[in-house]
């Protein structure tokens, strides 16, 4: 027996109540609990996308910071050199200014150039020390480097003055480094 059949004698009854039945299953999802879902997995993917990027970034400008270093260190030589042979020309200058055979203008010529020598190697040590300073804040080591006590720093005193390079500590932070007793 179909669905026509019993629909047909559903129909052709004489019977005075009749009925019929319908059952529908639709499955019901909670969409707004997968769109949240689907939400959270996407920026959990970004996150580590972004954590991703900023190791890289970190990665590289540590690289970069070394580099800069090691070609700075390489100038500081250079430039070290140069003033060597700008005193040693100097120096052959004088002797020949002395025995007559140079003139006062090529010994000046060759002061100045001395002088410009010793400036270039004064520009190279800052750039060395500023790409030094660079490697110490990319690789996380500045402040340990630079001889800085956090505790000090959060009690707000000065027990010690930190370390900076080529600058000679003032006279009057040296004699309140210690606290004054009461």
């Amino acid at each position: 027996m179909g669905y026509s059949d019993t629909l047909n004698q559903l129909v052709n009854s004489t019977a005075p109540d009749k009925g019929m039945g319908v059952t529908l299953s639709i499955p019901l999802r909670n969409r707004q609990a997968q769109a949240l879902s689907t939400r959270a997995q996407l920026e959990y993917r970004q996150a580590q996308m972004r954590v991703q990027q900023l190791e890289n970034q970190v990665r590289i400008e540590v690289r970069n910071a070394q580099f800069s270093v090691t070609q700075n260190r390489a100038a500081v030589q250079s430039s070290q050199a140069a003033v060597e042979l700008a005193k040693q020309s100097l120096d052959a200058e004088q002797k020949k200014f002395n025995l007559g055979a140079s003139t006062s203008t090529l010994v000046l010529q060759n002061q100045s150039g001395l002088a410009t020598a010793e400036s270039n190697l004064v520009s190279a040590m800052a750039a060395y020390e500023k790409a030094e300073v660079e490697l110490d804040r990319a690789t996380g080591l500045l402040i340990e480097h630079a001889g800085i006590d956090m505790g000090d720093a959060e009690k707000g005193e000065v027990t010690h003055a930190p370390k900076v390079p080529f600058v000679a500590p003032r006279a009057d932070l040296q004699q309140t480094t210690t606290p004054p007793q009461q």
